[in-house]
């Protein structure tokens, strides 16, 4: 077990308290073995009894000075170990107080256990510091837990050596032998092992944090001689068994049946090396090792892996022209899902790019591709299967990346045929299998805390892979849905209809890169290594045309919880460049025109894909301005969680994440950015153009909310506290925003004429001079974007 912090401070007094108790005892027994010397010195006792009585007395008295020796060199050792273990302790008490120093981490020593502080409304510098501090303390903390290891050995030693002990003879042979290692695994394997046997097997793939960091890393793990052996022994015995037996034998083990998938990930990756055994049945050993690769797998994983055909089945003619029945390879099939199993049950953080997670998602990919070739798109024989795998080796991100990563031939900078097979495809669990294959860019975007500037730039190249391939595919709109008889399934339906999971799978993974796909600034919404340019040019950016951005995004918003998700993240873009501009003006002034550009064309990318969807859902004759409503609302509900950090946004340079300044933004800009409820009545779909004075209307919000504009600048009659916009919900802090138009026509009556909304909305702005017109910049940003 890991020793704790706690510990290690309270080891002084107990070492004190050994290295007198040992003084004591030798000073005693040395007095004890000068006493009995001196019986024998002085006797006059003779005969032969005498002399055995002498004898006896001599070797009492040899014993009693042994004795004395051994607990002085105890007593000495334990008094160095004593002040070792003091300054250890005093060390460990500065680290916690440097710890519980701004900015604070809470670190509990009696776990060990790291709280992180609180990132919420922080700058990027106030990050970036937090993320050096945890940095050096992650190094500190690793060195103090390595020195309390070195000195509770040396002191083990020393007490086995003074006192005749075998405190670490028995630690390594608790640990493994060759023999035990080889008897552990064997009944491991059959079936018949105890907890204790299964605990150290177990053990051979638990890894230390510093074996964890290296193997995330890519770098050779230095494994212990236990479990150097205890892998050896895995690949020894598992290399003549079929992938039935191992299935069998991982089934076998209950909670512990981890084992048998880990191992497998470990024995078939060059980052590890285990003992060698020459000829099976071997117990190997440490001084010969094995690097890990596809050739050390059992035979039957290579065997099933390296087989190229994915032709798994096949139609069959009935008799008398009574049409077909199936014929599957059963076997193949049955294996592929077993090892798929077996994968599933091991650690994940195992699956790092390796070799048998690289076949096994090509075999996937290849019974794919030959589903969809024989007329099996919709709901394929071997579709459980390919899910299968999909869940298993679609975990190892690096595997997941190769395949979608690079050109095919295509002319893309993307797989094109693994990409075109994975979204022509109808799947029974709706894609949320091969949705998984995209998700995981979400948390990986952003350079930080747990993730490294090579995972982000992983992660960055991969969504940039699938998001163009998603821009470019303009079937997505209209994919069949026939089955192998020819009998439709509902018609030409889109790619969100058919697959609902896939495409939140997308749209969760591109959540972290809508500031690129909008073209919007790194400097205020972070950085995402591997994909920081827009995938459309800077002059389609620029006029509003995003022709790439607008595919894509209208294909996510095909699916509903899918299009909350990424126009959620827009809208919560918009908001942060409107929320810089109005707090650089607060600082300066002025503020850059491109941060309004930028707000426009978000609110725009988002609402003209959502009207898009519609259409290509053919939702254009039953859809109402309510329902539309209510999904812009749900979507802005998603960018208000990403604003307060709730919404699961990454954490990384920026990562979405805001803080009170931006949450009252966030009110602020509702009804601006969704509008007001309208009736229910039938609506056209089509996203229309801002209105003169929405735009100034954005700003004017912007404004309150940051105290560049007072609400006591604003009339009473164009006022309205936001706070109780949701009578349901109010919220517990005012929020000043500006009436819409809908809520002035309300309050003016016959008054109202379509010009005075513009009207009432420019006798405030001119309360800042200079800001009378760059309301316009968001208004003509958003009519461009949707108009394209």
């Amino acid at each position: 077990m890991r020793m704790t912090l706690d510990e290690l401070q309270k080891w002084p007094p107990h070492i004190k308290a050994l290295a007198d108790a040992a003084s004591k005892r030798g000073d005693a027994s040395q007095g004890a073995s000068g006493k009995v010397q001196a019986i024998v010195d002085i006797s006059t006792w003779q005969g032969d009894a005498a002399d055995a009585a002498k004898d006896a007395m001599k070797r009492s008295a040899a014993r009693f000075d042994n004795a004395g020796f051994e607990a002085t060199y105890v007593a000495m050792h334990a008094n160095k170990a004593y002040g070792d273990s003091q300054a250890l302790a005093d060390d460990i008490g500065k680290f916690l107080a440097d710890a519980a120093a701004p900015p604070k981490v809470e670190i509990d020593p009696k776990t060990n256990a790291v709280t992180p502080p609180d990132i919420k409304g922080k700058t990027p510098d106030d990050i970036q510091k937090i993320i050096n501090k945890l940095k050096d303390l992650h190094s500190r903390v690793t060195g103090l837990i390595a020195r309390g290891e070195m000195l509770d050995d040396d002191l083990a030693r020393v007490l086995d050596q003074g006192t005749g002990g075998h405190t670490l003879a028995q630690k390594q042979l608790s640990e493994e032998t060759p023999q035990q290692a080889q008897q552990d695994v064997h009944d491991v394997l059959a079936g018949t092992a105890t907890d204790e046997e299964k605990a150290r097997v177990q053990a051979a793939s638990t890894l230390s944090p510093e074996q964890i960091e290296d193997r995330d890393a890519g770098r050779p793990v230095q494994l212990t001689r236990s479990q150097q052996l205890v892998l050896g022994q895995m690949n020894d015995q598992m290399k003549g068994m079929s992938i039935e037996d191992i299935h069998r034998a991982e089934r076998r083990l209950g909670d512990n049946k981890s084992i048998v998938g880990n191992a497998l990930q470990m024995m078939g990756s060059n980052q590890y090396a285990f003992a060698r055994s020459e000829r099976p049945g071997e117990q190997g050993s440490t001084d010969k090792l094995a690097t890990g690769g596809f050739n050390e797998l059992p035979t039957s994983v290579q065997n099933l892996l390296n087989d190229k055909n994915a032709e798994l089945y096949h139609y069959a003619p009935l008799e008398h022209g009574m049409g077909h029945t199936l014929l599957r390879d059963d076997t193949t099939l049955g294996n592929l899902d077993r090892l798929s199993d077996v994968i599933k049950d091991g650690d994940a953080g195992f699956q790092h790019g390796t070799e048998l997670d690289k076949k096994l998602m090509q075999r996937g990919a290849d019974i794919l591709h030959f589903e969809n070739q024989n007329q099996d798109s919709y709901h394929g024989p071997a579709d459980s299967t390919i899910q299968n795998i999909f869940s298993s080796a679609g975990r190892d991100h690096i595997v997941d990346h190769d395949m979608m990563v690079g050109t095919d031939g295509n002319g893309g900078n993307y797989n094109k045929q693994f990409l075109q097979d994975v979204t022509h495809h109808v799947y029974p669990d709706g894609g949320t299998a091969a949705g998984n294959l995209m998700s995981w860019t979400h948390d990986s975007a952003h350079e930080g805390p747990g993730v490294s500037i090579e995972q982000a730039k992983l992660s960055g190249e991969t969504a940039h892979a699938y998001a163009s391939y998603l821009a470019d595919d303009k079937d997505l709109a209209k994919l069949p849905t026939t089955d192998h008889e020819g009998a439709s399934h509902g018609g030409l339906k889109t790619l969100g209809q058919v697959s609902p999971g896939l495409v939140q799978g997308m749209a969760e993974g591109l959540m972290p890169y809508s500031a690129s796909i909008g073209g919007g600034s790194h400097d205020i919404l972070g950085h995402t290594p591997g994909f920081d340019q827009a995938l459309d040019s800077n002059d389609d950016v620029r006029n509003g045309h995003l022709l790439k951005a607008k595919a894509l995004v209208g294909i996510l918003n095909t699916d509903h919880t899918a299009g909350e998700m990424i126009n959620g993240a827009l809208y919560a873009d918009s908001i942060r460049e409107t929320h810089h501009y109005a707090d650089t003006v607060k600082a300066d002034g002025h503020g850059d025109a491109g941060d309004l550009n930028a707000a426009g064309r978000f609110r725009g990318l988002a609402d003209a894909s959502l009207a898009s969807a519609n259409d290509m859902n053919h939702n254009a004759e039953t859809a109402t301005a309510k329902s539309v409503y209510e999904q812009k609302a749900a979507a802005y509900g998603y960018a208000q969680k990403i604003l307060s950090g709730l919404g699961g946004a990454a954490t990384g340079e920026i990562g979405g994440l805001g803080g009170p300044a931006l949450d009252i933004a966030g009110e602020a800009l509702k009804t601006s950015i969704i509008g007001s409820p309208p009736e229910g009545q039938l609506a056209d779909t089509r996203s229309p153009n801002m209105a003169p004075g929405d735009g100034q209307a954005h700003l004017i919000n912007a404004f309150l909310s940051q105290g560049v504009l007072q609400p006591n600048q604003i009339p009473d009659d164009m006022r309205v506290n936001a706070r109780y916009d949701d009578p349901a919900h109010p919220l517990d802090h005012d929020v000043w925003r500006v009436k819409t138009s809908q809520e002035l026509e309300a309050a003016m009556g016959d008054r109202y004429d379509p010009d005075s909304y513009s009207t009432e909305i420019g006798k405030i702005m001119v309360q800042l001079p200079g800001q009378d017109v760059s309301g316009t910049k968001v208004e003509t940003s958003y009519n461009n974007t949707v108009e394209k």
